[in-house]
């Protein structure tokens, strides 16, 4: 997103007559702050005005004098810092709307850095005429074809993954012509800020799978029929809605604002290989309910994060994605009641009864050994160019590390961090691509992603770290604790 630094007025709904002079001011990493003049007040029904000092505004409206004058705006979720300054979670620029029920919306357009590489559409062609025959003749010739839209139905609407494009020139000098995806989302009925949100935070994770990094926000828009295009005279143009931009703070923001730019060669898994836009549509169903696994799983890619706590993050996502998707237990669900109740009948004293029933809340789920072998199994024969033929120890580190991370008994050894590193590193790709394979991925897009991990190198190290962790196979009849 880019940031922003304006002049307006500001003031509380349903008190416009008193209006405050400040400064607006946006970051994409360090979020939004209002600066004042005077504090705001609101006006009571005998002209008074009382200033309200602490707490939170839900709403501040705005009439901002740049980039359009006049433009309004909606702060929502104002942290009082001081009397005349205000925390700002997040910015509507383009209209006012006084509370939730009004925060509602047609259409969203989220735009993403990594977009371009990770659909993978070429629009651009140029040809260029050389000198032939010591003939200095030198002649170029670009093309734009705009790839065609495409779209698919998820349930509260449609996705569309569109291009768009855009020229830029310098008289006598230069051209320039940018094309760039978007994803659209129209929903059937009107949809609440915080469904928007989710689904364009969503978008942005599957993204951040796919390529292998964290993605970042370019804009978010959204539309709605009442709020048309204006002409100057303030008129609406029929037919028309008009751009409402959100700026929040948004994404990994422990990652740097400018990365180097992503090629298509380095994306993991693209578009196609997932599924199209027919995958986006099945994810956006699918991944609320996944997103606390999905939230640790790309804490994977975070920086400032320590490698124990990276390490959990993943083990506990894994384990979260087996629950979600494949379930089980270690014996019938009936079964387990009937032993249950004859264990608490039997042998648990009634002072003892809710102990035992916390105890036995999670027993018949299975461990955490097989949940790791029925995920392993689920990539076939890719498994072994990913963490290599000696599943047993890939199992066994990931356990032992787990147990010496959460049970912090005496005397356990401490593990090397660059080990929790690549084991961390190792499980995260085994989850990862096991997620995406629900989502769409097939087999020919499975073994170019496991082909493009073993490109990058880090096999040997995961390797490594998994030998040093797993240590000697247990003896005949020992288990690990």
């Amino acid at each position: 997103m880019l940031p922003l630094e304006v002049t307006g007025s500001f003031w509380l709904p349903g008190h416009e007559q008193a209006k405050r002079h400040g400064r607006l001011v946006f970051d994409p990493k360090d979020g939004a702050d209002l600066f004042l003049t005077e504090p705001l007040v609101e006006v009571r029904p005998d002209g008074v005005m009382v200033e309200l000092g602490g707490a939170t505004r839900d709403r501040i409206f705005g009439l901002i004098e740049e980039p359009s004058y006049g433009q309004p705006v909606t702060l929502i979720d104002c942290g009082w810092l001081h009397r005349k300054k205000f925390f700002v979670n997040s910015i509507l620029v383009g209209g006012h709307f006084a509370d939730d029920e009004q925060t509602v919306f047609e259409s969203v357009i989220v735009r993403l850095r990594d977009a371009a590489p990770w659909v993978g559409k070429d629009a651009i062609s140029v040809d260029v005429d050389l000198a032939v025959e010591g003939v200095d003749r030198r002649e170029m010739v670009c093309r734009l074809d705009r790839p065609p839209a495409s779209e698919a139905r998820f349930s509260r609407g449609k996705v569309i993954v569109d291009f768009r494009w855009s020229r830029e020139d310098v008289e006598l000098q230069s051209f320039k012509i940018n094309v760039w995806p978007e994803f659209v989302i129209e929903y059937d009925e009107m949809t609440p800020l915080s469904v928007v949100y989710s689904d364009a935070g969503n978008l942005y994770n599957l993204s951040s799978l796919c390529t292998d990094r964290a993605d970042s926000f370019d804009s978010i828009v959204v539309f709605r029929s009442d709020h048309p295009e204006l002409v100057r005279s303030g008129a609406p143009i029929p037919g028309t809605r008009r751009e409402i931009e959100i700026k929040a703070r948004l994404g990994d923001l422990s990652r740097r604002t400018e990365v180097k730019t992503l090629s298509a060669t380095e994306v993991l898994v693209p578009l196609d290989d997932l599924g199209g836009v027919q995958a986006v549509a099945a994810w956006l169903d699918s991944a609320p309910s996944l997103t606390p696994i999905i939230g640790a799983l790309l804490s994977m890619r975070s920086d400032g994060i320590y490698s124990e706590n990276r390490f959990l993050n993943i083990s506990s996502a894994a384990e979260g994605l087996h629950r979600a998707t494949v379930g089980g237990s270690y014996i019938t669900p009936s079964a387990f009641r009937t032993l249950r109740r004859q264990i608490r009948r039997n042998g648990v004293p009634p002072e003892h009864h809710a102990w035992f029933s916390d105890v036995m809340a999670h027993a018949n789920d299975p461990s955490l050994d097989r949940r790791l072998r029925e995920l392993v199994s689920a990539l076939g024969e890719n498994i072994n160019s990913l963490i290599g033929s000696d599943v047993d120890a890939w199992v066994r580190a990931i356990k032992r590390a787990r147990n010496n991370l959460t049970h912090l008994d005496e005397g356990r050894e401490p593990l090397d961090g660059s080990d929790l590193y690549w084991l961390a590193e190792s499980l995260f790709q085994v989850t990862r691509l096991c997620l995406l394979q629900r989502v769409g991925v097939g087999a020919e897009g499975m073994s170019r992603a496991v082909r493009s991990l073993r490109r990058r190198g880090v096999f040997h190290e995961m390797q490594a770290a998994v030998e040093r962790i797993a240590g000697p196979p247990p003896a005949a009849g020992a288990t690990d604790a």
